[in-house]
């Protein structure tokens, strides 16, 4: 068969390119087109014999293909015709503007995908200086200085690598104008730092009492909350903005009602301080700012335990807290009141008690200062080694209520008198948890956790990496991550993008991964829990009326990163419910402030939700609770259809096979099981 000829590629996008060829001569039943990408990942698809071109579509941004093209008829195949093709860089998504002032703003956008060498920011005023600055590919924000008050200017972000340039994103802003106040005395003032040849327009007016949002104070910091309050202004408005910024120039902004003078900043780190601005809003009308710090409180030391317990030492140990801090301090006090305290460095999460009393009970006490502030103090109690007097004939003694996986030495002096033996020592380990820092809810099950409730977990086992999570120990043998729950419907499901990554709701009730953990947001902890580890995820569906209940339950489940939009892949279905999640697979997830779906309108906003949409849903979990209108209420449509809003459902996930009856076989003891001690040769006293 001959080879088609004059391959060739054009109209290139970000994930599609078009690819034309000369038809062959031969009577064929085909042609084939294969690409692969540098990765090396393949794809290959049939086309009809009397077409000569193809779309290739799903294709990675800024990533360059090998296109192959070749006619088979039966079992025969042409030689190989072959060309390269680039895809276009994505562009940068999302670009705003924030924190402007009279002669700087933040601008910021979302990553692309493409692999590239930087982005370009470019600037223009109102009238025509244009500047150009280059920012670096990790970042997505930067700050535009120099800039004139009063002033509008377009900027445009782009990505470049080598010769290549994404389409350019662009936005407007205006800086703020300029404000002088003069005395009440006064009837005239100088303006100064104009610019020749420039016209400027002039405003003045009267004041009387506070017009603006001042006087802005922070109160009850916590380690990741604080209250802002401040002084209502006089003017009908129709709502305040609040602003607020760490120190690395994250940024937040929320609206507050006008009927209220204060609110709670949420989400925030520990030992952090913010920047806060707040102001009036009537329309496109803006008061000016008002301004104030919040430092968050330093976290607190987290799992503070005791091992290695002698008669007169004892070894305590940590989970580091987030925070960036000076120092640890350490505070242990016996029971007869005697107290001690050391410093430990804010590298260590761990340390050696020395100079201890044996057999005295110790309440130790850990927490972090930077400066002059000092974290919430995590406490434990030490019982150092005890002295037990045994009966002349007595040649075995049983030690209880010993911790779970802590090595205790022993010695054994014999007395007559007031003369004693040499003493003969040995050491017992009592037996530990299977696994110290579990990776799941099924880990926890195994170190003898039966009971349903929340628990801490780490990443992949590392104790860096802390996150509490509610554990079902009870269905199907139990060992599940709940990441969602509905059941009364007092909790809104409607929420943006912000929220789903960060998690809401009380793990207790009803909620969407809450912000019950240190360092990990919502999407996030689904995404880190299922990529990156070679443990295999199922999730499985438990839906409830009054009446019935169905399940449906995949075997493979895996969330993607942020930078895919957390895109959700699931595997082949089991159940009682009927498959609603295989039309979702391959889908990222949707809010109703950022449309990832395939309608034609935003799928989230129509059916009041967040989820992974497509055009639009089988499942609808998040929807709206109780409603009956078409596909807008939480639905499972295979179950119920879409005019009927389940009223509990909970979505969770663990290892794939796991089974509680796997690891029953192993032989079970009891956290503070007695170790016993046979002395096997008798002393003659």
């Amino acid at each position: 068969i001959d080879s088609p000829e004059n391959l060739v590629t054009d109209r290139v996008t970000e994930n599609t390119l078009s690819v034309s060829w000369d038809p062959v001569e031969a009577d064929i039943d085909r042609y084939v087109v294969s690409y692969t990408s540098v990765d090396g990942e393949t794809k290959q698809f049939p086309v009809r014999k009397d077409q000569s071109s193809t779309v290739l579509t799903g294709l990675n941004p800024g990533v360059e293909y090998k296109v192959y093209v070749w006619a088979e008829k039966g079992d025969r195949e042409s030689k190989k015709a072959d060309t390269k093709a680039p895809t276009d860089i994505d562009s940068p998504k999302n670009l705003v503007t924030d924190q402007v002032t009279e002669n700087t703003l933040s601008v910021s956008w979302d990553p692309v995908q493409a692999n590239i060498d930087r982005y370009i920011v470019s600037y223009t005023s109102a009238d025509g200086e244009t500047r150009e600055v280059p920012v670096s590919k990790e970042k997505s924000s930067t700050v535009l200085t120099g800039l004139r008050p009063g002033m509008e200017y377009k900027v445009h972000v782009w990505a470049q690598k080598g010769t290549q340039e994404s389409r350019k994103a662009n936005t407007k802003a205006p800086t703020e104008t300029r404000e002088v106040p003069v005395s009440k005395e006064k009837s005239s003032t100088v303006l100064t730092g104009l610019r020749p040849g420039v016209e400027y327009k002039i405003d003045v007016w009267a004041q009387k009492g506070a017009q603006d949002s001042r006087k802005a104070n922070t109160k009850a910091p916590t380690e990741n909350t604080a209250t802002i309050s401040w002084d209502p202004v006089q003017a009908d408005i129709d709502r305040y903005m609040v602003r607020y910024t760490s120190a690395d120039g994250e940024t937040r902004e929320i609206p507050v009602r006008k009927e209220k003078s204060s609110t709670v900043l949420t989400g925030l780190r520990p030992g952090v301080e913010y920047t806060v601005h707040v102001w009036a809003q009537k329309g496109a009308r803006e008061s000016k700012k008002a301004k104030t710090k919040a430092p968050t409180e330093i976290d607190s030391p987290k799992n503070l335990v005791t091992n290695r317990v002698t008669e007169n030492t004892a070894t305590i140990s940590w989970d580091p807290v987030r925070a960036t801090i000076d120092r640890y301090m350490v505070r242990y006090t016996s029971a007869d009141g005697e107290t001690k305290e050391i410093p430990v460095s804010k590298d260590q999460s761990s340390t050696v008690l020395t100079g201890l009393k044996p057999g005295m009970e110790y309440t130790i006490h850990v927490w972090a200062q930077k400066g002059a502030q000092e974290s919430k103090k995590a406490d434990t109690k030490a019982i150092t080694g005890t002295e037990v007097q045994l009966q002349r004939g007595q040649q075995r003694f049983e030690l209880q209520d010993l911790e779970q996986g802590v090595t205790y030495p022993i010695s054994l002096v014999a007395f007559k008198g007031d003369r004693r033996s040499r003493s003969i020592s040995t050491t017992l380990s009592t037996v530990d948890a299977r696994f110290p820092h579990p990776s799941d809810c099924s880990q926890v099950q195994q170190n003898t956790n039966a009971a349903s409730g929340l628990y801490t977990i780490y990443l992949n086992g590392d104790a860096s990496r802390p996150m509490q999570v509610y554990c079902d120990m009870d269905t199907d043998g139990g060992g599940w991550i709940v990441f969602q729950r509905r059941n009364t419907g007092q909790l809104d499901f409607f929420k943006r993008w912000r929220s789903y990554v960060e998690g809401f709701g009380d793990p207790m009730k009803e909620f969407w991964l809450g912000m019950i953990s240190e360092n990990q947001e919502g999407l996030d902890k689904l995404h880190n829990l299922t990529t990156g580890t070679p443990t295999r995820y199922e999730v499985r569906a438990d839906l409830q009326t009054a009446n019935e209940s169905a399940y449906a339950v995949y075997d493979f489940f895996q969330v993607a990163s942020s930078k895919e939009r957390y895109k959700l892949s699931v595997g082949k279905y089991r159940g009682t419910a009927g498959d609603a999640l295989t039309y979702h697979n391959g889908w990222k997830f949707t809010t109703f402030d950022r449309d990832n779906d395939i309608a034609l309108s935003n799928c989230a906003l129509t059916h009041h939700g967040g989820w992974w949409y497509k055009n639009c849903h089988l499942a609808n979990p998040n929807g709206k609770y109780g409603e009956t209108k078409h596909s807008e209420g939480v639905n499972w449509e295979p179950w119920k259809g879409h005019e009927f809003s389940i009223p509990y459902v909970e979505l969770k996930i663990r290892p794939f096979g796991y089974s509680r009856d796997r690891f029953s076989g192993r032989k079970k003891r009891k956290p503070k099981e007695a170790i016993e001690r046979w002395i096997k040769t008798p002393l003659i006293i």
